[in-house]
C-alpha cells in the first residue's frame, strides 16, 4: 500500500482563481453543445467594465461573477433553455439556487446577490434591496450574458470569427431592449465593443483563462484558507455536481460523511479525516462533463457511453490538481474507481498505488451508490449490499480492513447513506462542529 503524505495543516493553500476558472469549466460543461458560455460572460462584463471606466476592482470582480453566475444551472436540458429566448420562461429559478449555493460559502457569499438578480430588467433592478454596486455588477452580467445568447443565435454552427459579420443586427437587437431590460449606459458600452473586431477575436477560453492571473486587487484571491473554509469550498462544488441529477443528489455529501468516518474507524488522525471528507465532497466534479442522458439512462450503457462515464476521473484529477495544490485531495478523489486488483479505472493502478484514503473512498463510493435510487433500479438493503460489496472484496478489489469496519458499522453506515441532511446540519463534519455550515431557509 502506498504510504500516506503527512496531512496538510492550517491553514490550507487554495489557488481561488483557477478555483473560479474549474468552476466556470464544469459550469460550461453542462451546456455541452455551447461551450465556455461562462468564460465569455465573464470576458464581456470585465471589457465593458473597463470601458464603463470602472474602478480596477470591480473589473476584476464583474469577470469572476461572470465566471459563475450559472452556479444554479447543473443539468443541459436547463441550459438549452436559458438559451433558447432573449427573455427565457422561469429564469429566476436558477438565480435562486445559485444564491443559496454561494451564500453558504463564506469567500463566495460576496456574489450571492449579484447571481440572485443576474436575470433581472433594468426597471424592476432599480427597486431590488441590495448595494447600487451589486446592481451594477448584477446589470452588467445579465447584458453580457443576452450578448451570449445573440452570439449564438447568429453564429450558430459557423466558424466563430464569422460572428463579426452581424455586427449590426446583434446590435440593433440589443438597442431595442435599451432602458427597459438593459442599462442604457451599459448598452452604449457593449455596443461599442461589438463594432471592434479585435473584441470577438479575443473571446476565446484560452485567452480568457489568463485574464485573472493579472488581477491585483482582490486580496481575497491570495489567502490561504482554514479547514471550515475549505469544506465550504468542497460544499460548493459538491452541490453542483450532486444537482446534475436527481439519482445523485447528495451522494457527494453522503460519500465525504461515509468516508469520513469509515477514516477515523480506521484510527487516522482527524486532520487526516477532515481532508478526506473534502475529497470526497469534490470526488465527482468531472461528471458534469457527463452528459445528462447518460446519467439518467435506465438500461445498461453502451461501450460508448460507458467511455463517457470512466473519463470523469481524469477530469476529476485535474481540476482538483490546480485547485488544491500541494494536498492529497486530487490523488484521493480522483481514485475512487481504482480498485486493488488493477480492474479499475482509469489507470489501472494495483494495491502498492492505493493508499488508505484511497481505498476508503472507493468503498465508501460503492456502498452509498448501491444505497440511493438510481435510473436503473431501486436502492439496494443493507443485505443486499454486503451481497455484492463481499464478493468484490474476495476477489481483492476492495480494502478487506475497511470493508469490516463498514460491516461492523453497517446499520449506522446505512442510516447514514440514505438519511437526506437537513439543512440545519448540512456540512458538519464528525470531528469539527465548527465546520458546519448554517444553510438558511
Amino acid at each position: 500500500m502506498e504510504a500516506i503524505k503527512p496531512a496538510m495543516h492550517e491553514p490550507f493553500c487554495v489557488d481561488l482563481k483557477h478555483a473560479l476558472i474549474w468552476v466556470a469549466r464544469a459550469l460550461d460543461y453542462v451546456g455541452m453543445d455551447d461551450l465556455h458560455h461562462n468564460h465569455r460572460v465573464a470576458y464581456t462584463a470585465y471589457e465593458c467594465a473597463k470601458l464603463l471606466g470602472w474602478e480596477k476592482k470591480k473589473q476584476e470582480f464583474s469577470f469572476l461573477a461572470g465566471l459563475i453566475h450559472d452556479c444554479g444551472v447543473s443539468q443541459t436540458a436547463e441550459h438549452s433553455h436559458l438559451i433558447s429566448d432573449m427573455i427565457p420562461s422561469e429564469s429566476e429559478q436558477h438565480c435562486r439556487v445559485g444564491f443559496q449555493a454561494l451564500e453558504q460559502c463564506d469567500m463566495l457569499a460576496q456574489f450571492a446577490n449579484i447571481i440572485l438578480y443576474h436575470h433581472t430588467d433594468w426597471l424592476h433592478l432599480q427597486h431590488a434591496p441590495i448595494s447600487p454596486y451589486e446592481k451594477d455588477v448584477a446589470a452588467l452580467i445579465y447584458l453580457a450574458d443576452r450578448l451570449d445568447f445573440l452570439r449564438a443565435k447568429y453564429l450558430s454552427h459557423a466558424q466563430q470569427d464569422l460572428i463579426t459579420l452581424y455586427k449590426k443586427a446583434i446590435s440593433e437587437e440589443l438597442y431595442f431592449y435599451r432602458g427597459t431590460l438593459f442599462c442604457p449606459t451599459f448598452v452604449d458600452a457593449l455596443v461599442t465593443l461589438i463594432h471592434r473586431d479585435g473584441f470577438w477575436f479575443a473571446m476565446d477560453s484560452t485567452h480568457i483563462e489568463t485574464v485573472p492571473f493579472s488581477f491585483s486587487q482582490l486580496k481575497w484571491l491570495h489567502q490561504d484558507l482554514s479547514i471550515s473554509a475549505l469544506i465550504q469550498l468542497g460544499r460548493f462544488i459538491a452541490g453542483i455536481v450532486d444537482a446534475k441529477s436527481p439519482f445523485t443528489y447528495q451522494h457527494s455529501l453522503k460519500v465525504a460523511e461515509l468516508s469520513e468516518y469509515l477514516a477515523l474507524q480506521m484510527g487516522l488522525p482527524k486532520s487526516t479525516s477532515k481532508l478526506i471528507y473534502v475529497a470526497g465532497l469534490v470526488h465527482d466534479i468531472g461528471k458534469l462533463r457527463t452528459p445528462d442522458s447518460i446519467l439518467h439512462k435506465e438500461g445498461p450503457l453502451s461501450e460508448i457511453e460507458y467511455i463517457h462515464i470512466k473519463r470523469h476521473t481524469v477530469d476529476t484529477a485535474v481540476a482538483l490538481n490546480m485547485i488544491f495544490p500541494h494536498s492529497n485531495i486530487a490523488q484521493w478523489a480522483a481514485n475512487h474507481h481504482e480498485r486493488l486488483d488493477g480492474s479499475g479505472y482509469p489507470y489501472n493502478k494495483t494495491a502498492e498505488q492505493l493508499d488508505l484514503p484511497s481505498r476508503i473512498i472507493a468503498i465508501a463510493d460503492v456502498f452509498q451508490a448501491l444505497s440511493q435510487n438510481r435510473p436503473y433500479r431501486s436502492k439496494l438493503s443493507p443485505q443486499e449490499i454486503t451481497d455484492i460489496m463481499w464478493p468484490m472484496v474476495e476477489q481483492n478489489q476492495l480494502d478487506e480492513d475497511v470493508y469490516a469496519k463498514l460491516e461492523q458499522n453497517l446499520n449506522h453506515c446505512y442510516a447514514m447513506s440514505t438519511a437526506l441532511s437537513s439543512k440545519a446540519s448540512e456540512g458538519k463534519t464528525l470531528v469539527d462542529a465548527e465546520s458546519s455550515l448554517a444553510y438558511s431557509q
